[in-house]
């Protein structure tokens, strides 16, 4: 390949490098940033109100028609709802990702539209909402008042009045909502005074619709030959409480009138009384804000913080904003961990490829090529849709090693040339490129073809692997673009021909001339006594290991680290001396002899050889069928979830009096910045009195110790409630890493019961299968919020008594309503929005049982007492019901036990409902769990299987053989094993309660899988390099023995070297901390071990391998040799042939 044209212009390759490096930029200014790719299934949310009615009539009534009518809608994959006491109805649908969020809507809406008819009128009367939101909150703000000046009613209106709309036009903002009520103008009756005046509730709805009306009059001089024209004004809806109050309701025989203030009490007040709020323990009220799908929520969260901002500059004196939970904190800290590991791991690989270098010449050109690839590859994220985001950036991190690999390729074959005699370097580079340029196009294909076949795959795990591979394939394919342009050019004009006065300079990575070999056993006493290898060893860890410790601590400690990366650089500055080279170069020199002679025993013991691939093949299958499984891990995000579920019936002011205790408790936790109270509402299902919730914002990662983990935190919490807090169930969770599935990171499970029976029955059956559960080793916690015990009143009607006098059931019921339950009588304009009239019993005429008696219903031109043609008696039953596809459901969420992952939770999760289950019971999995189950399994062996199958291809056409292939492919696995050997073994020390802070847990999930990934690239590329120098030497008429001892000794130096810096450069992901640890452990641990394991076993099994197959491929093709010049293999083959 004629490469000498960017050799012969260097200006034309450093214009190219720049030029991608500037389109690098403009693309990483631009990208947008994310947690994680979008994966988040699109959901669509239905939702209802039926005000007065409890869970069951909501669910017979408006949640099964629309359901019947939405179910199979157009990629629907399930749909879940509830039903609750308050009278909502909620159903949320999920769909196939890739399914078009705005289509999914129009669909969803369409199929609504048709059950419209079947629905109640108080239903349409509302109206049904469709929106496409995520079912995940994107954000939790609250507005509080720090010197508690303002009612709770100015404060939710305040944020309804002046903060929702803004909030609700970001760009990326589904849904808003605040935790409390609009203003409602609530007429308050009196039953007692109603009854003397023989009125019913439905008479003063009917006032109201005939005085509280918009008209439109008219105007005056529309048409003739008028001089003006005026228009006619009415003055529209009511304002004030006082104008409600002087409604007429009726003349009366006196010739007065009633007025709505003689019978009623009439004030602005709220539409419910159903939720309160606290932070840090003032009142507030919160707002909790839901992605629209398919939206970018890094960028709409950074646009609301903006919104607050402002807002903040006007609000009341004494209000505050807190933003309770943001996903950008996380976000963010974990990111700039994941770029200061880059940095630090271009800091180490430059290191370790300076030592084995020893040359800072040789090592600019590596430490240029790596930056030029990395930041060149954010142009083309930008042109595929991609973003900023934890797996990118790890890809790049990994990159690292492939990316200085192919520079030191070049700097290697350039050195050869000199160390052969060229006195120009250019001549060097020209000749070297000639002879480097196929193999590098070759090389990088197969690499490719290791990352491209894994972005085809499609659901969750496929958007994962996409995002991960094509970024290493991307980074690849620049980094052989500048093995091909810039590092030659630099060669050319960095590297220096040798003084031939100055003996034979040690050559990097190919076979010795004899010449070397006599001067460095002639000077190897003097250079022992001057530095010897164990010192060698030594600079070598004080600057490595000096520099680590002063790059991963330097925030903690930054005068000793500070010390340390002064003692490093001193290191360094030791290893620049002559005696450190020519020590290094002597202890080299001495292993690589030894290695020569392993590499030759294990050729000559094939059994051996073969022993090892096999065994190593049947233990990676055992550890990849034992390893734990898992989809994301679970980090330390800076926010616990609680949720606080009280006995059913509790007062409002008692759940207030619980959760200020249980508030208190999370107080005096030192690690804890803010907490938000939330009375009336639980994110994991339920409003109502006896639901309450917590977010806690925990301080800074850097504010806090390994021991205030969240983990920790939420353990401490939680087994304090349990001794302190005895009136109510108190759960402390992590919020789930990855937005859009669910409330909290534990799995969920949505029991069903198929019979279609009794829900006492089906509650037995779910409490039997969530004790079996607990009783697992795999499980911390199986818990259900769902309780059928609360408190409640079965009303039977009279149906004889109401034909006797002349009234129908609809008549008992609606005055019922109206009395109980509230009546949506009408509508007032204030503050430019409009709220509901509310109509309703005063508050002391609906407090108990007994209340009854008061209610009279309109019998002709008398009052009867309801309770003539009622009966009444105390039932229990549930406060909200749920269904889940069609089915009666109970939602059990799941806590994997501390050492155990989700995947073996999900396991005896399944073993479990096999056991205990009955017939007709089921469980379904929503949420991240769901998945995971279907992503998880033949995942890994499937990505295996389809590297393997394009790496095996590509090998077999470019050796234009179907057997020598094999030698590369065999060889992978050994650092397969070796990944996996380190995740079973750290993980299992994790496990120690000591150690469970340093080490965590780990399993077989997304981050390790990308690691296998990228191990299968690196190994592959290390087995194909050795094959190929083996190739060369028996084309040049070497035995194929010797070919292959010599051909892995040639390319031994680079394979540590780049085998080494990857190591080295991992090791701040191994031993992360802070945002993200826990994945970046992963990440590093399973790199590190493939890496170590299958280096010391690729070098020496390789060449065995090679001499193994290349033998048969002789029997079926004999070689073909080349008419070379093979002067430069002389010296090798005469030492061997002596």
């Amino acid at each position: 390949m004629k490469l000498d044209r960017f050799i012969n212009r260097p200006v034309l390759s450093t214009v190219i490098s720049i030029l991608i490096v500037i389109l690098g930029v403009i693309g990483l200014a631009t990208l947008p940033i994310t947690q994680y790719p979008d994966i988040a299934p699109p959901t669509v949310s239905v939702r209802a109100t039926y005000t007065g009615a409890n869970a069951q009539t909501v669910l017979n009534s408006v949640i099964a028609p629309l359901e019947d009518q939405i179910n199979g809608v157009e990629n629907m994959m399930y749909m879940t709802s509830n039903a609750s006491n308050n009278g909502s109805a909620d159903i949320s649908i999920y769909f196939k990702q890739g399914t078009d969020p705005d289509m999914a809507a129009v669909n969803v809406q369409n199929r609504v539209s048709m059950a419209q008819g079947l629905l109640p009128a108080e239903v349409t009367k509302v109206g049904v909402t469709t929106q496409k939101r995520q079912t995940s909150m994107l954000m939790v703000f609250s507005i509080y008042d720090e010197k508690d000046q303002y009612d709770i009613e100015f404060l939710e209106n305040y944020a309804n009045i002046n903060l929702i709309p803004e909030v609700k036009r970001v760009n990326g903002v589904g849904d808003a909502t605040v935790l409390g009520q609009d203003y409602s103008m609530r007429i308050w009756l009196k039953p007692d005074v109603m009854a003397q005046y023989k009125l019913i509730p439905n008479d003063i709805a009917g006032a109201l619709a005939e005085q509280n009306i918009e008209a439109a009059p008219g105007q005056f001089g529309e048409r003739g030959n008028q001089s003006f024209q005026y228009t006619i004004r009415y003055k529209g809806r009511l304002q004030q409480p006082e104008e409600f109050e002087n409604i007429v309701i009726k003349a009366l025989e006196n010739g007065e009138v009633l007025r709505m203030k003689d019978i009623a009490d009439i004030e602005l007040g709220r539409l419910s009384y159903n939720f309160n709020n606290k932070v840090n323990g003032h009142k507030a009220v919160s707002c909790i804000v839901y992605q629209m799908a398919g939206t970018n929520a890094t960028q709409t969260i950074s646009d609301l913080e903006k919104v607050l901002d402002e807002a903040s500059e006007t609000l009341p004196s004494g209000l505050k904003i807190n933003i309770a939970q943001s996903a950008n904190d996380f976000l963010f800290a974990s990111i700039h961990e994941v770029i200061k590991t880059l940095i630090e791991a271009f800091i180490l690989v430059f290191i370790v490829v300076y030592i084995f270098l020893q040359d800072m010449r040789s090592t600019l050109i590596p430490a240029i090529a790596i930056p030029v690839a990395l930041i060149a590859t954010f142009f083309v994220l930008k042109l595929i849709g991609f973003s900023i985001n934890l797996l990118t950036l790890s890809a790049m991190v990994l990159a690292i090693a492939i990316v200085v690999d192919d520079a030191i390729v070049v700097v290697e074959g350039v050195h050869a040339k000199l160390d052969q005699g060229y006195k120009s370097a250019r001549t060097a580079s020209i000749d070297a490129m000639s002879e480097l340029g196929g193999a590098i196009i070759s090389i990088t294909l197969v690499m490719m073809s290791v990352f491209v076949p894994v972005s085809f795959m499609g659901g969750t795990a496929g958007t994962f692997y996409r995002q991960f591979g094509l970024t290493m394939a991307i980074a690849i394919g620049f980094s052989a673009l500048n093995a091909l342009t810039l590092s030659p050019a630099l060669c050319a004009i960095f590297l220096k021909p040798h003084n031939s006065d100055a003996g034979i300079k040690e050559r990097i990575g190919v076979a010795t001339k004899e010449a070397r070999k006599i001067m460095v056993a002639r000077y190897a006493d003097s250079i022992g006594k001057m530095m010897r290898p164990g010192l060698t060893l030594l600079f070598t860890a004080i600057a490595i290991l000096g520099m680590i410790f002063g790059l991963f601590s330097f925030e903690n400690h930054p005068v000793l680290c500070l010390v340390m990366i002064v003692i490093s650089v001193l290191a360094l500055a030791g290893m620049t001396t002559d005696k450190f080279k020519h020590s290094f170069n002597a202890s080299y020199d001495s292993i690589l002899g030894k290695y020569k002679k392993q590499v030759l025993r294990f050729i000559q013991k094939k059994w051996l050889s073969g022993g090892i691939v096999a065994g190593s093949i049947v233990l990676l299958i055992v550890f990849m069928n034992i390893t734990p499984t898992g989809m994301v891990p679970n980090e330390d995000t800076g926010t616990i979830m609680g949720v606080v579920t009280l006995p059913p019936g509790t007062s409002q002011e008692r759940a207030m009096e619980i959760l200020d205790r249980v508030d208190s408790l999370v107080a005096a936790d030192p690690a804890v910045q803010s907490r938000t109270v939330i009375s009336g509402f639980s994110f994991i299902g339920g409003q109502g009195p006896s639901y309450g919730s917590l977010i806690i914002k925990l301080k800074n990662w850097e504010e806090r110790s390994t021991m205030q983990n969240s983990t920790v935190v939420y353990a401490t919490l939680f087994m304090r409630a349990q001794k302190i807090i005895k009136e109510a169930q108190v759960l402390f969770f992590a919020p789930p890493m990855i937005p859009g599935y669910s409330a909290s990171s534990d799995i969920e499970l949505n029991m069903q019961d198929k019979t279609g029976g009794d829900l006492s029955h089906f509650f037995d059956v779910v409490n039997n299968y969530t004790a079996a559960l607990e009783a697992r080793p795999e499980i911390n916690s199986a818990k259900t919020s769902f309780n059928p015990n609360f408190p409640q009143y079965m009303l039977d009607i009279d149906a004889a008594a109401c034909k006797k006098a002349g009234l129908s059931p609809s008549d008992i019921l609606s005055t019922m309503q109206g009395y109980f339950g509230g009546l949506y009588a009408s509508n007032f304009n204030s503050f430019g929005k409009m709220y509901r009239v509310m109509i309703q019993a005063e508050p002391d005429a609906t407090k108990n049982l007994e209340s009854l008696s008061s209610i009279k219903v309109r019998n002709g031109n008398e009052m009867a007492p309801i309770t003539q043609f009622v009966s009444i008696k105390k039932v229990y039953g549930p406060d909200i019901i749920s269904r889940f596809n069609l089915y009666t459901s109970m939602k059990v969420m799941v806590a994997p036990a501390s050492g155990y992952t989700s995947g073996q939770a999900l396991a005896a999760i399944a073993e479990v409902a096999k056991e205990n289950l009955p017939t007709g019971f089921a469980y379904e999995l929503g949420g991240m769990a769901r998945e995971e189950a279907e992503t998880s399994g033949s995942t890994t062996g499937l990505i295996f299987i389809l590297c393997f199958v394009f790496v095996y291809l590509l090998l077999s056409a470019q050796y234009e053989s179907y057997i020598l292939p094999l030698s590369v492919l065999l060889s992978v696995p050994f650092g397969l094993l070796g990944s996996f050997l380190f995740v079973s073994g750290i993980g299992s020390l994790g496990n120690i309660p000591a150690l469970k802070m340093i080490l965590g847990t780990m399993s077989n999930d997304i981050y390790m899988q990308i690691a296998l990934i990228m191990l299968m690239g690196l190994l592959a590329k290390n087995a194909i390099l050795i094959v190929e120098f083996a190739l060369d030497r028996r084309r040049m008429g070497m035995s194929i023995t010797w070919a292959a001892v010599l051909g892995a000794a040639a390319r031994l130096r680079p394979i540590l070297m780049t085998s080494l810096a990857m190591i080295v450069g991992l090791l701040p992901l191994m031993f992360a901390s802070g945002a993200g640890a826990n994945g970046n452990r992963t990440l590093g641990t399973s790199a590190i071990g493939g890496m170590l394991i299958g280096m010391i076993l690729q070098i020496f099994i390789v060449p065995a391998l090679f001499v193994a197959f290349q033998y048969l491929q002789e029997k079926v093709k004999p070689m073909e040799w080349e008419d070379v010049d093979n002067s430069d293999a002389e010296p090798e083959i005469e030492q061997y042939t002596k």
